[in-house]
């Protein structure tokens, strides 16, 4: 259900704003929306979480795009739309996806240092559904190299959450650090996609584990609004 829900945790005001379901073409403007009004002191830190109306893809704002995933987008119709975070191409369509803006309680912290703190919250809030998490550990891929298809999938980055007894990565994320203040969007797959995958990065992607959905929205609020509570505001 869409609306809106504040907690307060320590000296933390954490709000969640559920969008509901949005047409892909408002989804990153309404990211970056919430990240200029937050630098302004106009919002508290805030968790947008929302799903997407129809297919689509999103890349990284330093991505080189892969012939094959531009033209297999082109041939079936899926609109592709530039992150203002890094990382390499997500499919949507099929998943959970988050915008979380917050400042850190160290400021200009690395984007390394930012992932190495956020993700014990993450992996809590997988644990609090019933799924064993872990921090990927691979390097960040190259966003030029056109090796892994563009897909930010087919790598478990340390920047992301994957299965802790399968290695199925259950989190793909990506961070913009402006200043003290950090985007990070992230994507959770809540089943296969109805997109060919194969026919856009060369690749399947495999089956996610079971999630709920209203279940995993309100752990990852309370995992993340506990972390603002001692490390950000």
């Amino acid at each position: 259900m869409a609306g809106h829900r504040h907690l307060s945790a320590g000296s933390a005001r954490v709000r969640l704003l559920n969008d509901g379901i949005c047409p892909p073409e408002v989804n990153m403007a309404r990211d970056l929306a919430l990240l200029e009004a937050f630098e302004r002191g106009e919002t508290p830190a805030t968790l947008r979480v929302y799903q997407w109306a129809s297919p689509a893809v999103t890349y990284g704002v330093n991505q080189q795009l892969p012939p094959r995933l531009v033209e297999g987008c082109e041939r079936l119709g899926i609109p592709m739309f530039r992150r203002p975070t890094g990382g390499k191409a997500v499919l949507h369509g099929h998943d959970l996806t988050l915008a979380l803006v917050w400042q850190p309680a160290r400021v200009r912290l690395y984007p390394r240092q930012v992932y190495l703190q956020l993700a014990p919250a993450l992996m809590e809030a997988f644990r609090h559904v019933g799924v064993p998490a872990a921090q990927g550990d691979a390097a960040a891929p190259d966003p030029r190299s056109l090796d892994d298809g563009g897909d930010c999938f087919a790598t478990p980055a340390i920047a992301d959450i994957v299965h802790a007894e399968t290695g199925i990565k259950l989190m793909g994320c990506a961070l913009l650090v402006r200043g003290a203040k950090v985007l990070m969007q992230a994507s959770i797959p809540l089943r296969l996609p109805e997109a060919p995958v194969e026919a856009l990065f060369g690749h399947a992607h495999p089956v996610p584990p079971p999630l709920e959905l209203e279940t995993l929205v309100q752990a990852l609020y309370q995992s993340l609004a506990d972390y603002l509570a001692h490390n950000g505001s």
